[in-house]
């Protein structure tokens, strides 16, 4: 158990590291000034190319989310395992 819930928090740390590197974070805030430049010229009647703008737009805000996820995910089982390892402290003390 202690071993998924030290992989899950080094995966935590890389997408943390993932989320602060400069060139990430150019190349996502880019894309989202991108669709949006787009989706203010877009014609209105044309409903394919504003859903296709909105899917796109979507998609990027989810890729993010899920990124972020991972280091919440990777905090939580940082707790976890600070909390077994206190227990594990506990039961030798009482021993």
């Amino acid at each position: 158990m202690t071993d998924d819930l030290e992989s899950r928090r080094i995966r935590a740390e890389e997408a943390r590291q993932f989320l602060s590197n400069p060139l990430f974070r150019e190349a996502f805030d880019g894309v989202a000034r991108d669709l949006l430049e787009v989706s203010l010229t877009c014609d209105p009647d044309n409903k394919d190319k504003a859903q296709r703008i909105v899917i796109s737009q979507q998609l990027l805000q989810a890729v993010r989310r899920e990124i972020e996820r991972k280091v919440n995910d990777g905090e939580f089982a940082a707790f976890q395992m600070a909390e077994l390892d206190k227990r594990k402290k506990l039961f030798q003390f009482r021993r």
